[in-house]
């Protein structure tokens, strides 16, 4: 039986070429469930990670070379006992794939009274069985993703979409602060603008 995790090897590789990383054990369930809605993500929930590396005092030099964010990553992997995300996206535009299956990403929170949102039924508290997540490499105190990044974001969320059979992106692209309001303030950048590096960057 082919599995999500199949379709997007496949959809990862095709879409970013040698800016994807599949992290050894990747592809293996780390919880005991699948994704609740046939077998697949229903949306991309998009995080910072509220730190990024910088390389000196220069301002001009953030960190952005391959590896200047190598402790990020490890700690999204194996901070928890499951990876934090899904997905990390570097400032280099290199996207690290944690899991193809259900982690720990999106917390306490709800798409209630959000009405593009509130159409993928997702019981509150419970996005980390029904969505993928990125933890785009971010300090979050600004908008300041590189544009590397936001091609890679786009390029990403294509894949997302191939794998899981998504029509549109219209409800497939939530902030962290679209489902918990009240405690995230990631990621800064708005909805349209997530909707349109996924049109643009494919």
């Amino acid at each position: 039986m082919t599995t999500f995790a199949d379709h997007l090897d496949t959809a990862l590789t095709e879409r970013l070429g040698d800016k994807v990383v599949f992290i050894p054990g990747w592809e293996r369930k780390r919880r005991a469930i699948s994704w609740r809605r046939k077998g697949k993500p229903v949306a991309l929930m998009v995080h910072h990670t509220a730190g990024a590396a910088t390389t000196s005092r220069n301002p001009n030099n953030p960190g952005n070379q391959k590896g200047a964010n190598a402790g990020i990553i490890n700690f999204v992997q194996n901070h928890y006992e499951v990876p934090a995300a899904n997905f990390t996206l570097d400032r280099d535009a290199t996207v690290y794939v944690h899991s193809a299956w259900p982690v720990w990403h999106a917390g306490r929170g709800s798409f209630k009274g959000v009405k593009r949102f509130a159409r993928l039924n997702i019981p509150d508290d419970q996005a980390n069985d029904f969505c993928v997540g990125v933890e785009v490499v971010s300090k979050g105190l600004k908008r300041d993703f590189t544009q590397a990044q936001k091609v890679s974001l786009g390029k990403l969320a294509n894949a997302c979409k191939d794998a899981a059979g998504w029509q549109g992106f219209y409800m497939r692209l939530p902030n962290h602060r679209t489902w918990a309001p009240r405690r995230k303030v990631d990621s800064r950048y708005s909805l349209k603008a997530l909707r349109r590096w996924a049109a643009r960057y494919k």
